[in-house]
This record gives structure tokens, sequence and C-alpha cells, in this order.
């Protein structure tokens, strides 16, 4: 069963887990099970070698032991928490991947490393890997196999990115000094951006979407792309090898407990492990909430103890005893309302789990 398509959201994490507990949790659900990790490596040296190795590729290594943070609690910057985040949607192995402006708040050498990283990912998995970027420099725009320029919403040129700049310099768009060729394609389709050859004129360039978008219908690249979709298409209807290898391999990912048509690679005892461990380091790790849970609870002892001391043990002190036994319940009771927030402020990270089937 294929797994579905994923996408990046907001940088969203559990501030008080380390950048490496929180990459740790994430392979906990999607390490592959004996059928899917080379002879002789268990599950956790496959973890903590793809761990690091993801790491070292956004260079954040030195972040491991360092608590995500957010708003309130001090962990690290926002770019490391950008890298984090691609870093986890990378840990879920996922076939199908969207990114939509995943660099932001990223520096170029660190943008270029992690589109490289998505490259080899995607030549080694095999992965299809679908990607929006501003700005993208030259050196990230060779790295992809097709670009997809659109205007309005409207498909103007798909193809080989080494041929994009020529196809619109023949229809008369022209090419300004030192421009990199992701800001001419999209100054192509920006009325107040993009300029026309010498001699032409919007008159004879197509220059809206429409026009566009019906002169590349007629040009020779969207020909091959039909073509090409018409021959995939009846390939796949025709070769059922490679279907029946890729069922194969989603079968020996999954580890043991969990059904075989299920879309979660590890069984209900395992992700409850799982999603314990982790809840014992979240709160062994939220220092503040310990240490004002245990203040408070101690503090009530105190005074309870205090209203206790020396009652009558006769029925005048029956009433007393009764509610005071009543009311140290309820402060603890009260205490534990603290724990909705933290619910409710998790639901963005459980519901982005749970569309990566973690």
């Amino acid at each position: 069963m294929p797994r579905p398509l994923t996408s990046l959201a907001d940088d969203i994490h559990i501030p008080t887990l380390t950048v490496g507990q929180t990459l740790d949790f994430a392979l906990s659900t999607k390490a592959p099970g004996s059928g899917g990790r080379l002879p002789g490596v268990s599950r956790e040296e496959f973890s903590v070698e793809v761990r690091d190795l993801l790491l070292r590729m956004l260079n954040i290594s030195h972040t491991k032991s360092t608590l995500v943070g957010n708003e309130f609690v001090r962990g690290v910057s926002g770019g490391e928490r950008k890298r984090v985040s691609i870093a986890e949607m990378m840990a879920t192995s996922a076939r199908v991947q969207s990114w939509d402006n995943s660099t932001r708040g990223l520096d170029a050498s660190t943008a270029l490393d992690f589109v490289k990283g998505l490259r080899v990912m995607t030549d080694v998995l095999g992965q299809t890997t679908f990607v929006t970027l501003y700005q993208a420099g030259e050196g990230i725009y060779d790295l992809f196999d097709k670009v997809m320029v659109l205007d309005h919403g409207r498909q103007v040129y798909f193809g080989p990115p080494s041929e994009a700049r020529g196809y619109f310099e023949n229809l008369g768009f022209k090419s300004l000094p030192r421009q990199s060729t992701p800001d001419y394609l999209v100054g192509c389709t920006d009325p107040h951006e993009r300029q026309f050859a010498p001699g032409r004129s919007s008159l004879g360039v197509p220059s809206t979407p429409e026009a566009l978008e019906i002169a590349f219908q007629a040009s020779s690249h969207y020909k091959t792309l039909t073509s090409d979709l018409a021959a995939y298409k009846k390939e796949q209807e025709e070769e059922k090898k490679d279907q029946d290898a890729f069922r194969a391999a989603v079968v020996a990912d999954k580890r043991k407990g969990a059904a075989e048509r299920s879309p979660y690679t590890l069984g209900f005892a395992a992700q409850v492990k799982a999603l314990t461990v982790r809840q014992f380091q979240m709160r062994l790790q939220d220092r503040f909430q310990i240490v004002t849970s245990y203040l408070l609870n101690l503090w009530i002892a105190f005074v309870a103890g205090i209203i206790y001391y020396n009652l009558p043990l006769t029925g005048a002190g029956g009433f007393t005893r009764a509610t005071l036994l009543f009311v140290c319940p309820l402060m603890m009771i009260f205490d534990s309302q603290g724990e909705v927030g933290l619910m409710m402020v998790g639901r963005g990270i459980l519901n982005k789990q749970v569309s990566w089937r973690a």
C-alpha cells in the first residue's frame, strides 16, 4: 500500500524534547523491520546512523542535545528549528514528498545542502519529490529533473530545466545580464518585471496566462510530455513486476505486530511503547512544570497539616477532617488541569504525525 503524500507545514515540535529525541521518536516509528534493513544491522543501529546522517546533512549536529524550544521555552534558533522540521520529514521515508518553500529561513549554503540531500534521497530511495522554492540559486536549479512554471494556476512550461530558458527566449522574452535562470523564469510571468527582446512587444509575444498556456500546448515540449505520460500509463497497465516489487518493499518495512494492510510501520504495542518513552522524556525535561507542581503539592500538604494538627478527636473535629480530606484531592485535580493546555498545544503535532502515519 503506497504511503501518503506528505507536506511540510509550520515548525511545530514538542519544545521540551531535544533535537536528537525528536528525531529518535520519528525514526522509532519509521525504522524498517528486519526485511528492510541490511543483514546484521539492528533497529537501534539503523536509527542512530540515519539520525546522525540527517543532522550532519543539515549542519545541526551541534544541536543534538539542545531543546527544540518555542516562544516560551529557550531552545534552538528559528533556522535550526526549520532544519529539524526538514529532518523529521526526511525520517518518514515517504515515497511521495511535497516541500513547500522549505528553504525559508535557511542561508544559501544550507539551502543548497538541503536540496542536495533531497537529490540523493530521490536517487537512492526511488522517491518522488515535489519542491516549490522562492529565489532559488542556479546551483539548486540544476539539481532538478523537471521544472514547472505556473502563471495564475496555468501551466506555461514543464520540461527539462536546461531547456526552459531557451524556450522563453524563443517566445520573445529578453534575458537580462547576470540574471539567474529561476529569476528569469519567474520574471517572464510578471508583467512588471519581464522585458521583451529587441523588436518584440506584447503584441507578438504571448503575455497573458492564457496565451502562454496555448503557446506551451503548441510546443514540442508539450508533445513530448503527453507522449511520455501515455507511454508510462501503458507500461503501468502491462508491466506488473514493478508494482509487485513496490508492494513487497512496503511489507518488508513493517515490523513485527503491524498488520499487512495497516498504513503504519509499527504495531499497536510498539506505538504505545514509543509514546510512553516520549512522554517520560517530555515530563522529566519540563523542569518548570515539575518544580511548580511539587511546590504546590508541598504547600497544600503543609497548610493541610497545620489545620489538621491538634484537631479534637470528638465529633467537633469531624467536619474539619472531612473538609480537609475533600480539599486536598481537589487541589491536586486543579493542578492536573494544566495538562489541558499542553494537550491543546500538542494537537498540531498529533495531526502532523498522524498524517505521516507515525
